[in-house]
């Protein structure tokens, strides 16, 4: 695989740049080497609890330059997602602090359950870390009055340096089974949208992008439904998400042990 073929990369974040607070060796100096070849990086993460201001204090921290229109997350995704179709709709959230602000500052209503005098139009579900029975009873009942059932992603777990943690699917799970019915939307990677956001922003051709995950189920599968080219790394849920990979059908068009091997394709 050449990877100077490619003019855009994309990185997953939690499990290939970093697992928790902790940064995966050899990221950072594999992006320094993608800025001295001028190469645009983009860094793509269905984790919807921060918001894209939180991810860029996070990674500048870590020492890895980057600005905030560089970060794409599912939390801003299923904003802007929403903000084209349904604007200023009135909106409930099972999530955190980054997927409720990403949704105020894109000018939508967003209620909790002690301002419930408003009907619900959307519940958007995310991860959230403060999951309670109540929340999940406060959703149901709006659906049951007709609001429309969004997920921002369904990833099973949160990889961290403590190893996995459950994920935005055990809430999206929990309404759905609830609902007896499935998000009419997930946002999120498998769903090529956030990748196709990115390439018109850019106004870059699929051909010409790369994008880097450790995951099968997500990150490459959403690289396959944009049309671009798929790395899986074996750090954060790699290893696991092997298993998951069909016996027969599309594969990723690399595998690497960690994001630092690319340095040997640069």
């Amino acid at each position: 695989m050449n990877l100077e073929e490619f003019q855009l990369f994309i990185f997953d974040l939690d499990g290939v740049i970093y697992l928790g607070n902790e940064p995966i060796s050899g990221a950072q100096e594999v992006l320094e080497k993608l800025a001295e070849r001028k190469k645009d990086v983009f860094f793509l993460t269905n984790n919807s609890t921060r918001t894209r201001t939180k991810v860029c204090k996070k990674l500048l921290k870590m020492g890895i330059q980057v600005q905030e229109n560089q970060i794409i997350t599912s939390a801003y995704a299923t904003a802007q997602y929403l903000n084209q179709r349904h604007p200023k709709a009135t909106v409930y959230i099972i999530g955190e602090e980054g997927l409720i602000n990403e949704f105020k500052n894109a000018g939508f209503d967003v209620i909790s359950d002690e301002t419930a005098g408003s009907a619900i139009e959307f519940v958007i579900v995310g991860l959230d870390r403060d999951f309670t029975y109540q929340k999940v009873a406060f959703a149901l009942a709006a659906l049951n009055k007709g609001a429309k059932f969004i997920a921002t992603n369904t990833d099973p777990t949160l990889p961290t340096e403590h190893g996995n943690l459950p994920g935005a699917g055990t809430m999206v799970a929990a309404l759905s089974t609830a609902a007896y019915c499935d998000p009419m939307i997930t946002i999120g990677k498998p769903n090529p949208f956030m990748i196709e956001f990115i390439l018109k922003s850019q106004d870059i051709k699929p051909s010409a992008a790369v994008i880097i995950g450790d995951r099968y189920s997500t990150d490459v599968k959403a690289g396959l439904n944009a049309h671009i080219g798929t790395i899986l790394v074996k750090t954060g849920t790699g290893m696991q998400e092997l298993k998951l990979m069909p016996a027969s059908g599309p594969k990723p068009d690399l595998i690497l042990d960690s994001v630092a091997d690319l340095l040997q394709y640069l």
